[in-house]
């Protein structure tokens, strides 16, 4: 069985580090995008994208809800979720799971494996005792 795989864009390189660390710490694969563009490319190519997290307002033309909008699109039953200190979560549709800025490494864990599940029930091949 594979890992699930998480994109995570989010232009603050320090927020990205540690945030896709976390998530690599716990078992997931994720491939990490700071701009919007570079989120559209990951998802028309491989690989198989499970989870999308992003932040809002980024440099670029594309911002997170276009990249949630986007990959809608694409996958209606791929979860996102958008993190933001500008929203409230009224305003993060098509958002399955919304983060308010500043939010913990524990909010973001339990709200992905809410949405995909936890990598150690899914993938138990590599996380034995």
């Amino acid at each position: 069985m594979r890992n699930q795989v998480i994109l995570f864009v989010e232009d603050e390189l320090l927020i990205r580090f540690v945030l896709a660390d976390a998530l690599r710490d716990v078992g997931y694969d994720v491939v990490e995008a700071a701009t919007g563009e570079e989120a559209l490319d990951i998802l028309d190519s491989p690989p198989v994208i499970d989870l999308i997290i992003t932040d809002v307002r980024m440099p670029g033309q594309v911002d997170g809800l276009q990249v949630a909008r986007r990959s809608k699109g694409l996958a209606p039953a791929r979860p996102v979720i958008i993190c933001s200190a500008h929203l409230l979560k009224s305003e993060a549709s098509p958002a399955d799971e919304f983060l308010a800025k500043p939010y913990t490494v524990a909010d973001l864990l339990e709200a992905t494996a809410r949405l995909i599940g936890d990598p150690w029930q899914k993938n138990s091949n590599s996380h034995s005792a």
